[in-house]
């Protein structure tokens, strides 16, 4: 029996559905495999439809809307033409074969357009077979490491390198007057700064009075990104008209160069107004691998110190250290490591084949226990609710397959595309060791060499938000 796939395509109402109508009215043929959905515009095509369009077994998913300049929403068509070739490059780096998504263009009169791209995108899926895309009980076995076990991804090694602790207690005493001064002065509510536990471990510190700052440190191990405690303080992003109304507290907050680009973000999408905390910023060395389990005081540095290109926040009101000749974090011995994709391994998971990086990743996913860790701790994964939680509030309603795992972790990678400041935070407390930063660490590649966008660098919209511009690449 000949294979047929199974194709889903999302079409304008106002131009692309209209094409296939005067396909239809003209009698060109078009193919039966294509399942057509009604959408307002191609901007509202959701990343969440074509995963599960995907899951639920779809066989490739085409994309069509209006053309650049003739959107019915003046611009809903500039989204979609940034956003689904984003999502194109997401799904591919998951092993999906990049030829079964598409994006193109049909207006209103172009019918025979209409019936060649879906005549075309039909023999191309067909000619790749059917979606391997999701994993049924014949294929479980992947589940359980017996096939596909996961390729080890072997990042460049980085150099061990000997903190300097005299430095450090120059910084702690500096961040400690600063502190001090601000809570004596009301200036502040509280400081959210690092101390070392009874067990010598670095970890936050809420500080409310003056007379308790002798217990913020800066070493080697604050590997805390405390700007996350500023969205679990004010909530949800704030109305424009709004703010002046909500007696928010200020609150003083210790951050480094990676922390204060999500400050930078979540000022963009006004989780609160900039006068109501007080950065204070550190000239930072870099943070230790395996920081807040002991207290090395040397050690190679972190995957992203390695991969920073500033040593100093790009946003503070105080600042601590001196800011030096060289502003970068890399160390001399780490100079010829250079790419953030050799550095994070995206390059070898980029040369695997499809089914390689399937393989890689339905390992991956399936370890995953739906701790929510990786949602927990990112500063700018705060939703008021997850949009994985709309339709069930309980947790485990959403599944625990592998299907409900990998679209729960590609969605909020996509979801962070554009946002995400590269703190790592996400990897680093994932209790089963899954790479998920390899995700979003893909995705902020793509942003920059699609846009030239790095998150946070300054206080403007990702580029999600805005229209194309001429010097913009179009699908």
């Amino acid at each position: 029996m000949t294979y047929e796939p199974k194709i889903i395509a999302f079409l304008c109402t106002w131009c692309s559905y209209t094409g296939a109508d005067s396909a239809g009215i003209a009698r060109m043929k078009s193919p039966a495999n294509v399942r057509a959905i009604r959408v307002p515009c191609s901007g509202r095509v959701a990343p969440e439809w074509i995963m599960r369009a995907f899951d639920q077994g779809a066989d490739g998913v085409l994309v069509l809307g209006c053309h650049i300049g003739e959107c019915h929403y003046d611009s809903g068509n500039h989204r979609a033409a940034k956003r689904i070739p984003v999502l194109h490059e997401l799904m591919s780096y998951a092993g999906l074969e990049p030829e079964r998504l598409r994006l193109d263009w049909v207006s209103a009169s172009e019918g025979e357009r209409f019936s060649q791209i879906t005549t075309e995108f039909t023999e191309t899926i067909r000619a790749l077979g059917p979606i391997h895309w999701r994993v049924d009980d014949e294929r479980r076995v992947v589940s359980r490491g017996q096939v596909g076990r996961p390729t080890n991804i072997q990042k460049p090694p980085s150099p061990s390198i000997t903190y300097p602790t005299e430095r450090y207690q120059e910084l702690t005493l500096q961040i400690q007057n600063v502190a001090r001064n601000l809570l004596q002065s009301g200036d502040v509510e509280f400081v959210i700064g690092y101390e070392v536990g009874p067990r010598g471990r670095t970890r936050p510190v809420f500080i409310h009075k003056a007379d308790e700052v002798e217990r913020l440190v800066w070493n080697q191990n604050c590997t805390h990104n405390l700007s996350t405690y500023l969205t679990q303080k004010w909530g949800r992003p704030v109305p424009t008209e709004r703010k002046a109304q909500i007696d928010q507290p200020r609150v003083g907050v210790v951050v480094k160069a990676c922390d204060s680009r999500s400050v930078n973000v979540m000022l963009t999408e006004s989780r609160f107004t900039r006068d109501k905390v007080h950065l204070i910023g550190v000239v930072c060395d870099g943070i230790r691998q395996g920081a807040s389990f002991d207290t090395l005081e040397e050690g190679p540095l972190q995957t992203r110190c390695l991969a920073c290109e500033s040593r100093i926040p790009v946003l503070y009101d105080t600042l601590i250290g001196e800011i030096p000749a060289d502003k970068t974090a890399q160390p001399e011995a780490a100079r010829e490591l250079s790419s953030v994709k050799h550095l994070y391994g995206i390059d070898q998971l980029e040369a695997m084949t499809s089914a390689e990086r399937m393989d890689f990743w339905l390992g991956q996913f399936d370890r995953c226990i739906r701790c929510y860790a990786c949602r927990q701790v990112c500063p700018v994964c705060a939703c008021p609710t997850c949009l994985y939680e709309r339709d069930d509030s309980l947790w485990v309603g959403m599944g625990m397959g592998i299907n409900e795992k990998r679209t729960f972790h590609l969605g909020r990678a996509y979801h962070l595309a554009g946002r995400c400041i590269g703190c790592d935070e996400c990897t680093r407390v994932c209790p089963m060791d899954i790479p998920v930063g390899l995700l979003s660490h893909k995705m902020s590649e793509e942003i920059h060499e699609r846009f030239g966008y790095r998150a946070g660098l300054q206080e403007a919209p990702p580029p999600f938000l805005t229209i194309l511009d001429l010097q913009e690449n179009q699908p």
